[in-house]
């Protein structure tokens, strides 16, 4: 039989404050906010070259892949801010409006959800290993909010995105060649393009630090040796003085 217990106090508290920020913000904030972030790296992973190229002459950069890096970096916060105050634009609107009840309404019910969906992925891939799982059925199986965190946690997890993704592929409309456009192949070609841009960055600034002490250290040994050879002169001269 399930019953109300200290469990459930803590997952429905957490959810209710953790949602009250999306009641202060909006849902209008909240979600354009959630798009910024996400379509900002569909854009800026696109964009990043052309940023970079705009960039570099003004910070001075020579390498390609950190242009490309910082590039794709500014794209995703230019975008994002962009976004955001698209949001606030038309938040106030709807406040103008008289909606803004609605609004804020809204808000609290998607960052609750929000929340709730994260609770949801924990608690389910927590209750996957074997010795928590024993541990759960004996403290909080019984609880109101634990079974549905858990079917909850199940169904996200096992989305497909291949599936979403083709339902998505066969609405849109053909290309010039009159082929669909393949979102998957799309979407793991930009995060394959990031990936060697990021390795590339990280590479040539390891041979640029590398440079860099290996430059100190050469600097830093001459200046040892000169200090004892002049040393050493002082003493001779002081001796036949």
């Amino acid at each position: 039989m399930q019953e109300f217990t200290a469990f459930d106090i803590i997952i429905l508290s957490i959810t209710v404050l953790l949602g009250l920020k999306g009641l202060m913000k909006g849902f209008i904030k909240e979600v354009f906010g959630l798009v910024g972030i996400i379509g900002g790296i569909f854009v800026a992973s696109r964009l990043s070259e052309n940023i970079g190229g705009i960039i570099a002459p003004i910070l001075a950069l020579e390498n390609g892949s950190t242009n490309k890096l910082i590039g794709f970096i500014v794209g995703l916060i230019g975008f994002w801010i962009i976004l955001y105050v698209a949001g606030i634009i038309i938040s106030n609107i709807f406040s103008a409006s008289g909606l803004g009840i609605f609004d804020r309404i809204l808000g609290f019910l998607f960052g609750s959800a929000k929340i709730f969906f994260i609770f949801s992925v924990i608690t389910y891939a927590v209750y996957q290993i074997e010795s928590f799982r024993n541990l759960l059925d004996e403290k909080v199986s019984t609880s109101i909010t634990f079974p549905l965190l858990v079917k909850t946690g199940d169904f996200i997890i096992k989305l497909d995105p291949a599936d979403f993704t083709k339902k998505i592929e066969e609405k849109l409309p053909s290309n010039e060649d009159g082929e669909k456009v393949n979102i998957s192949e799309e979407a793991k070609k930009t995060f394959e393009e990031l990936k060697t841009t990021t390795n590339e960055t990280i590479e040539s600034t390891k041979e640029a630090v590398n440079k860099e002490i290996e430059k100190a250290t050469k600097e830093a040994t001459e200046n040892i040796v000169n200090s004892i050879s002049n040393e050493e002169n002082t003493t001779n001269t002081e001796k036949g003085n």
